[in-house]
């Protein structure tokens, strides 16, 4: 658990948990997200690794800093659309092949 200062809303101290990240002052919490997120963490970071690119040549392709490419292959940050879609492009593989692949990942 996380305690933080709400200084934007009221200044009252609030509790938060499962906090990842922050945008705009407010959590953005993983609960309902977190087993896509993971699988697709994991395929991208597969497929980085068979592609055999280097972090530095990702960061080209991505237009993505290679701090954030570790943080979405390591699932400490929330991929995006955008972010999936620059990776995917990347790969020289179909947005919708690259999702698809992580939701295979997922238990029914």
């Amino acid at each position: 658990m996380i305690r933080l200062q709400d200084t934007i809303t009221n200044g009252a101290e609030i509790e938060f948990q499962n906090v990842v990240s922050f945008s705009a002052n407010k959590p953005i919490l993983r609960t309902a997200l977190e087993p896509v997120c993971k699988a697709l963490a994991t395929v991208i970071r597969q497929r980085h690794e068979v592609r055999g690119l280097s972090l530095n040549r990702l960061e080209e392709l991505t237009r993505l800093s290679r701090q954030m490419i570790s943080f979405i292959e390591t699932n400490q940050r929330i991929q995006t659309i955008d972010t999936v879609a620059r990776i995917s492009r990347a790969f020289g593989i179909p947005f919708s092949k690259l999702v698809a692949e992580a939701e295979g990942r997922l238990q029914p």
